[in-house]
Parts: structure tokens; sequence; C-alpha cells
């Protein structure tokens, strides 16, 4: 048995990715709504272009990530809205799609855990977000906001319009997306009208007919900065590989992330 502690997109790509290889999984996610984890609050971006990385490497990886997930949505052949990316476009999927859609391929139980002493699996997965687990390295959560209008017709916007840190992106079925905020202001669940106010003045700007809009939904989520903004991805012993910490880009890296911890582990028991 494989247990993977946590139940964001990362866990779930990784439960997804060890199942089809042939492994039994089973995922453990301290609040089944998701609705705290940064999977479920991102935009979905898959910024490998826009994006900045913390080196070379990573940036690799993350061009390498976008590549693969055409392929990867077809492996589980769900309902997921996704545009593609092009060579001088970034793509973007929206994240609640692939966690409504990965949940049910496969087994999730709604289980606090935390130590890794309570867990009995050959092989452990920390995939933990923002919340991290004591004794592995930290991660702080940042705060940021999304803001979303309804009612625009599909197809108004392609691809991605940015300024900065700000973007806006379109869903498939109309729904316009503009993020984002940055904060490091620990686990705070307040909604700071000042900071959404903000957001929604350099969204106007970018895209002027929002001005005559009513938001339609506001939320927030906690992205994971481990130090230097590098994800903890490690094994650090027989038994525990550690896949958390991916900030900006747990979304983008999703694909490329399950590859590797599923290699990993099927390195480790000759398999």
């Amino acid at each position: 048995m494989i247990e993977i502690v946590g139940g964001g997109l990362i866990g779930l790509s990784c439960a997804w990715e060890l199942q089809k290889r042939g492994f039994e999984v089973v995922v453990y996610d301290r609040d089944l709504s998701r609705k705290s984890s940064a999977s479920w609050a991102g935009a979905g971006m898959l910024g490998a272009l826009a994006e900045t990385f913390p080196d070379e490497v990573w940036r690799q990886r993350a061009v390498a990530s976008a590549a693969m997930y055409g392929g990867w949505l077809a492996s589980f052949n769900g309902s997921v809205d996704f545009y593609e990316g092009s060579l001088d476009m970034d793509g973007h999927v929206d994240p609640r799609d692939l966690l409504r859609e990965l949940s049910l391929l496969v087994c999730v139980e709604e289980r606090c855990v935390g130590s890794l002493d309570e867990l009995a699996g050959e092989q452990i997965v920390v995939c933990t977000g923002a919340w991290g687990l004591s004794g592995f390295p930290d991660v702080e959560p940042v705060k940021g906001y999304l803001l979303a209008w309804d009612g625009v017709p599909a197809g108004t916007l392609q691809g991605i319009l940015r300024d900065g840190h700000t973007y806006i992106l379109q869903r498939g079925r109309g729904r316009i997306i503009a993020g984002s905020t940055e904060e490091r202001i620990g686990f705070d669940a307040s909604m700071d009208e000042d900071v959404i106010a903000g957001l929604r003045k350099r969204a106007e700007e970018l895209l002027p007919f929002l001005k005559s809009m009513q938001v339609s939904e506001r939320w927030y989520g906690f992205r994971p900065a481990a130090a230097g903004n590098v994800p903890v991805l490690q094994r650090i012993n027989d038994r525990v590989v550690l896949a958390y910490g991916h900030y900006r880009n747990g979304i983008l890296l999703a694909p490329w992330t399950a590859r590797w911890v599923a290699d990993e582990i099927q390195r480790q028991l000759g398999k």
C-alpha cells in the first residue's frame, strides 16, 4: 500500500499516476471540500512561459509539464475545462474540475495525519501543501485573492491577459477569472476589502467592460512557498518521499511531479 498525505492536486495526481502503474494507493486529506487548498483556489494558469522560476532546472521542468498536459488529461478522460497553450501563449485549466475528476478515480479518505508514525504504508508520499508536516522542511502560506465574473459570453477572451502580477483568463463556459495578490500573513481567514478593491481596479483596467459588471465570486487560497521558492521534492529515507511547496506553480507542475514521484517509488520497490 502507498499512502499519500494531502489530497490537493499534487497528492491526487501522484495517486493517479501510481494507480495507473498497478500500485494500491490511498490518499488522506484533512478537508474533503478542499476549499482551503491552493489547488481549489487557483486560477489554473499553465504559466511555463510567463511565470518566473527559481532556476533553469525548474523552468525546464515546467516547460516539460505543460507539454504533458493534454496527454495527461486524456489518461483519465474526464470533463475538464482546458485551454491548450501554444509556443507563444500559456494555456490554462480549471483546477476545480481536476480535483473533482481525480477524486473519482482514486481512493480518498478524510483524515488528519499529525505524524507519519500513524501510518503503516510500504511507501509514504507527503503532499501537504501550505500546511506542511512537523519534522520536515518548512513551508509558508502565501495568501492570494481571486475574483470571478459570470454572464460573459464564452470565447470573449482568448489566452491570458497580464500586467505584472495581475492576470485575467476566461473559462470555456464563460466565467472570467482575475488574480492575484500575495500576502505573507500566515493562515489569515479574513477578507481584506482594500486588497480586493485593488485587485478589482487592476482587473477593470485590463478589461474595461468589467466596470459595468458585478463580481460573482471572490475567494482566496494559500500558496505553499518553501525556502527559495523551490519545491520540496526529495526522498528522505527508504520509505518517505516529499512532494510539496510548489508555490505559484503546483497546477502547472502536477503531471511532471506525479511522474517523478511514481518513478522514484517504482525504483525503490524494484517494480
